[in-house]
């Protein structure tokens, strides 16, 4: 494990260094906008952004001006604090305490551990870390590779602790509440010692502790918030039930008043929002399951095979197995990593990587992901990934930075968010002095000046858009859909063109020779005559295209080779060898000028080939792409290709066209080949014969005409045409997710991806505006019904826990979500 805390939630380029930290103590937007605010105003701070729902910050910072414990302190500072994990392993081996003080020194100098505390009577290691820097499992490997072997191991939830917390808080209210209530309505209920002195003594001292006991947390928070000149949900209520509970005191000693005392109002108030507080905490534990149960995937033991193949067989933790470890899976167990299969075949579930339902074919030279399951034979496994280079560490990271990123539109209810507490405290204000130069009675100003308080809590409009967004996340990753940030996922939804790159993502990417057609008028590289009918000169003129295409990657270049090779044809060493690239290569073969490439090409180069021009367009007509090869300045042959598309590419460009969405297709084939394609799949716009330098420019002419365009490509060599696009979106990258370019990641090479992405986008972002409009109505409705006298407190307190639970139940409506292509395909 390293030291310097670049690792599972810490990355740095240059100079700057990116952390998450899970913060708790955060109520609303109000409280997000606090700590940026705080944080941004730091030096050495370059960026940060907080989100409500997954309570964690994502912080850029320069680590030779601040230090990650100076942030920390700063978070406190403004009131909140850092949310550590804790987990007690029992080892074995431990020995003395000389041996539990070096250890904990040790866990204590990694960056992303506490505290640690090591009982070397009871062999227990208790470990407080940060989950967003460090896992279980790593801590577990700084403990085997110092020689400890982790036995056993209790972890406690710091999410599941504030439940219970809030869950345990309400119960007292619950409990000190019931008989305020019930005292407070002598007319009504009689009960002992109703309308008394003794009672509203006793009332005092109930009320009293469910204000400054169950509410201390809003207290703690009001007054922190207060001191950088900020407000919050918690200065909202700590008014409002303050003012009520004040007031009934005041009315209370000496001689109660009891047309005065208000005690089940600031009580009722506390206690209602505390289980609101208790219901969202479940309600947003549901919304970020996802990772939990992505986390619940991996497998904790595997069975590692010692010297090869013929060796012995152990189990060992998963943590523990390295790089080139050969691990035996069984039928029906779950692969421990990731790897390729040296021995055995299967077929393999791959539906919590790549959301095919399928499972899928596998055998030696085979690529499979940790946390699948081999559904069929028993397989050997070379582990090429582990630890949190993982196909399944890296989603988790994805997802985990999507969620806690945030779209334009929350920027925006963050910033209004961020003054709603001032408006409403004015409001107040107003609710009260109207009320007192109408009635000239404290009480009846008070009673509404409360319930305007408590009902505009802010809260469920800072939940509006993060609770829909994890969900999204959660979906779009169950789909194989990986969004990188909640901008890409809004920008996607509002697209109106998607372009395509034809070559491996609208067809299958593996072109194959159609088509060989020797010329006659050709020479032959061996200085013999024409063709004597057996195909020596077919073989030729092959042997001749396959020794020059050996040295290139293009795909067209691997199909002669690869028939070639089937015919037998070994190809021969060259000179001289120069690749143009989009047009040819050319070379020196046995003393011939040889040159493999396009007709554009051969032309280019003074080489008349309007012979054969009526051949070429004939091959070209029926979607074919034509290569022809030149033999000392003559042509000497046609070889044409197919690359077929794919069935799924015409469900998902009718897909797309019912949404509403224009497609491109783009391709460096000829017009001809590519109107052929485009006819196939129902494409009416192409963009044809573009170079590969020339893809950036078609993507600024499609933007140029006012359009928002999605980019549909490789990740790699469409690198930087998914940069220009609006939404690049990266197709097809299996296990290799770490893909820089591409704002939205397809696992698997299909797509309908692209259209399940666009439909997920949509689904969202129309959450959102519905959660939005909700939360924002709910407020301009209640608050002149509160400042009208026609609520009562209780109720505003009620009210404003149900906003903020229904917003975050709303968003997790959408975990019942099926893309189209699975109602309507049966995919």
């Amino acid at each position: 494990m390293s030291k310097d805390g670049a690792g599972r939630g810490m990355s740095t380029a240059g100079r700057s260094r990116r952390v998450v930290l899970r913060i708790g103590g955060m109520h609303c937007a109000g409280c997000t906008r606090a700590i940026q605010g705080y944080l941004m105003d730091m030096e050495g701070i370059k960026g940060c952004d907080v989100n409500l729902a997954t309570e964690k910050a994502v912080i850029e910072y320069d680590p030779a001006t601040i230090n990650l414990r100076r942030i920390e302190q700063a978070i406190e500072e403004v009131g909140y604090k850092v949310v550590y994990e804790k987990v007690s392993l029992h080892v074995s081996m431990l020995t003395d305490v000389s041996d539990a003080v070096r250890l904990e020194g040790i866990l204590k100098g990694i960056e992303g551990i506490r505290d640690a505390s090591v009982n070397h009577v009871s062999s227990r290691v208790t470990v407080e870390y940060n989950p967003a820097l460090i896992s279980i499992a790593e801590v577990k490997a700084v403990l085997d590779e110092h020689g400890y072997k982790v036995v056993s191991e209790d972890v406690y939830s710091a999410e599941d602790e504030d439940a219970k917390v809030l869950r345990r808080l309400f119960l007292i209210g619950l409990v000190l509440t019931v008989p305020v209530v019930l005292y407070s309505y002598p007319e009504y209920i009689s009960l002992p010692f109703t309308g008394t002195s003794i009672t509203a003594y006793i009332m005092l001292i109930l009320a009293g502790t469910v204000q400054f006991l169950v509410g201390k947390r809003f207290y703690v928070g009001a007054y922190r918030i207060s001191r950088i000149g900020s407000a919050n949900m918690d200065t909202l209520v700590v008014v409002g039930t303050t003012a009520a509970y004040i007031f009934s005191v005041i009315n209370t000693v000496p001689e109660p008043l009891w047309h005065s005392i208000y005690y089940d109002v600031s009580s009722v108030v506390i206690t209602f929002i505390i289980l609101g507080k208790y219901l969202e905490s479940k309600s947003k534990s549901k919304a970020s399951s996802l990772i939990r149960k992505m986390l619940e995937l991996q497998p904790k033991k595997a069975r590692v095979i010692k010297d090869g193949d013929g060796g012995v067989e152990e189990e060992v933790p998963v943590e523990s197995i390295r790089e080139g470890d050969v691990v035996l899976v069984h039928p029906g167990e779950k692969i421990p990593v990731d790897g390729t299969i040296i021995k055995g075949y299967s077929a393999v579930d791959e539906s919590m990587a790549t959301g095919e339902a399928m499972p899928v074919s596998k055998g030696p030279g085979d690529e499979v992901i940790g946390g699948t399951i081999n559904r069929e034979g028993s397989l050997l496994i070379k582990a090429t990934r582990v630890g949190s280079d993982t196909f399944l560490a890296h989603v988790i990271r994805l997802v985990e930075d999507a969620m806690g990123s945030k779209p334009p539109v929350q920027m925006l209810v963050d910033k209004v968010a961020g003054y709603f507490a001032f408006i409403v405290m004015g409001i107040a204000v107003a609710t009260f002095l109207v009320w007192y130069a109408l009635t000239g009675v404290v009480e009846q100003a008070l009673i509404p000046t409360v319930a305007v308080l408590v009902v505009a809590c802010p809260c469920a409009l800072g939940l509006a858009t993060p609770t829909a967004i994890m969900v999204g996340m959660g979906k779009g990753a169950q789909h194989g859909i990986i969004f990188k940030n909640g901008k890409a996922l809004e920008m996607l939804s509002r697209v109106d063109v998607v372009v395509f790159d034809k070559t491996g993502t609208l067809t299958h990417g593996r072109p194959v020779v159609t088509d060989i057609i020797p010329l006659s008028s050709a020479i032959m590289v061996d200085g013999a005559g024409a063709d004597d009918g057996s195909g020596a000169y077919l073989r030729d003129m092959l042997e001749a295209a396959a020794s020059l295409e050996r040295n290139s990657e293009h795909p067209l270049a691997k199909a002669i080779v690869e028939k070639a090779s089937s015919m037998g044809i070994m190809p021969k060493e060259v000179e001289d060898f120069k690749a143009i690239p989009g047009r040819g290569v050319m070379a020196r073969y046995r003393g011939r000028e040889i040159m493999v490439g396009s007709p554009r090409m051969l032309e280019s180069m003074g080489i008349a080939i309007d012979n054969w021009k009526g051949k070429i367009s004939s091959l070209q007509d029926e979607g074919k792409t034509v290569v022809l090869v030149s033999i000392d300045g003559k042509p000497s042959g046609i070889i044409a290709f197919m690359d077929e598309p794919k069935q799924s590419s015409i469900d998902a460009v009718n897909m797309l066209k019912s949404m509403g969405i224009d497609v491109v297709m783009l391709t460096g084939d000829n017009r001809r080949s590519a109107d052929a394609v485009a006819r196939v799949l129902g494409i009416e716009h192409v963009l044809a014969e573009v170079m590969p330098d020339g893809k950036i420019d078609a993507i600024r002419m499609v933007q140029a005409e006012g359009k928002r365009v999605a980019m549909v490509g490789d990740g790699i060599n469409d690198a930087p045409a998914l940069m220009q696009a609006d939404v690049g979106i990266a197709m097809g990258s299996g296990t290799d997710i770490a893909i820089e370019a591409g704002d939205v990641i397809l696992v698997r090479n299909d797509p309908i991806g692209v259209a399940t992405a666009v439909e997920l986008s949509r689904k969202v972002m129309s959450k959102i505006r519905q959660n939005l409009v909700y939360a924002f109505m709910y407020n301009v409705a209640l608050i002149p019904v509160a400042a009208l006298g026609l609520l009562y407190p209780a109720l505003a307190g009620l009210a404003m826990a149900a906003s903020s639970v229904s917003v975050t139940m709303s968003s997790l409506l959408m975990k019942r979500w099926m893309p189209k292509s699975r109602r309507s395909m049966g995919r």
